[in-house]
């Protein structure tokens, strides 16, 4: 009754499901890098510098990248905000004069991402060189300058550091967020009606948040597994046919293993050292096929699947491990692990 109930909790241990197993590999192979090109549209929200003078607002980009590692991705992007702000200026004489600003920025530039993981959260750091374009315009209406309007428009050096995050929701589509400081050379225009304009640094502060787009097919990294069954959960000992726990067990393992993409099937049969060379050969072929055949029996493609058995030439346990057994019985339960099929499944990759 021991013996029975130890067999049994081994097959449904054994039996358990391939597609989880595949799976682990699949994702221990690293699914989370996806080295193809990609798109990033974005939002963007803009804390302008104080000497900009404007109020802070809302912009837009895009993003064109590729991964390049593991660990680092390269993009090209450009982003677009119209900044405004409406003040007024108090003269000596006390007349007043409103000023209505708007600070266009373009800007264009090369980031590089890098990345702390690929799995599920994809926490990175940023740096990135680039160009932008500052336009200012400017207009008074009052006493003094009315209809006085300026517009000044130059490119200069960009530079900026963050960190965000990607979140990939399907195979097709990510959320992506960051935060960024830039710093670039732009205009400080403090009195519109002496036209002064004046080059200055400005860091500005942005946070961005938009999805990732992955563009074409994306390359499937396939897998190999092997799981190894115990021949004693399998057949009895010294026997080739299955016993009803081994039936059960391979009818588990073919329905698990139709739930994933496969190339093929191959099963090895091992013994242990008990007994001739010639004889553990037969039988560990014998129990091959057995397996083989069950397969076979429960759906799967007959030449998809090969056998082979190896008797007792690739021990896991060896006489010398096994010195201090001093009855049959006790051999051969210390030579058990040796006694095994081992079922390789080449080529996995999960079912869409």
């Amino acid at each position: 009754m021991k013996t029975l109930a130890i067999s049994t909790l081994s097959a449904l241990v054994l039996a358990a499901p391939l597609t989880a197993i595949a799976q682990a590999d699949y994702q221990a192979a690293g699914p989370g890098f996806d080295d193809r090109w990609y798109i990033a549209p974005f939002a963007m929200y803009t804390w302008a510098d104080n000497d900009r003078e404007v109020n802070n607002g809302w912009g837009g980009g895009l993003a064109v990248g590729k991964p390049l590692s593991q660990w680092f991705n390269l993009e090209l992007r450009a982003t677009y905000t119209d900044l405004s702000n409406s003040w007024y200026y108090t003269h000596a004489d006390n007349n007043i004069t409103k000023i209505d600003g708007t600070n266009k920025i373009f800007d264009i530039g090369v980031d590089g991402l890098f990345f702390f993981s690929r799995g599920k959260f994809q926490p990175f750091l940023l740096a990135g060189i680039g160009a932008i374009q500052d336009k200012v315009e400017l207009c008074a209406h009052g006493y003094y300058n009315n209809g006085l309007c300026i517009s000044e428009s130059q490119w200069s050096f960009m530079g900026e550091v963050g960190a965000g995050f990607i979140v990939p929701i399907t195979d097709w589509i990510s959320f992506r967020m960051d935060a960024r400081y830039r710093i670039d050379a732009g205009f400080d225009y403090n009195d519109v009606t002496d036209r002064v304009v004046n080059n200055k640094t400005l860091g500005d502060t942005i946070v961005t948040a938009g999805v990732v787009i992955p563009l074409g097919s994306r390359a499937v990294t396939k897998v190999n597994r092997t799981v190894e069954l115990s021949a004693d959960t399998l057949f009895a000992f010294n026997r080739s046919d299955l016993s009803p726990t081994g039936v059960s067990t391979i009818n588990n393992f073919a329905r698990d293993l139709d739930q994933s993409n496969y190339d093929g099937v191959r099963v090895a049969g091992h013994t242990d050292p008990i007994g001739s060379e010639e004889f553990n050969l037969a039988l560990s072929d014998r129990r091959a096929n057995t397996v083989r055949q069950q397969l076979i029996t429960d759906g799967v493609a007959g030449d998809r699947i090969t056998a082979q058995g190896f008797g007792k030439t690739q021990l896991k346990v060896t006489p010398a491990d096994c010195a201090a057994a001093k009855s049959r019985e006790a051999l051969i339960a210390c030579y058990g692990p040796n006694r095994r099929v081992e079922v390789t499944v080449e080529g996995i990759t999960p079912k869409e």
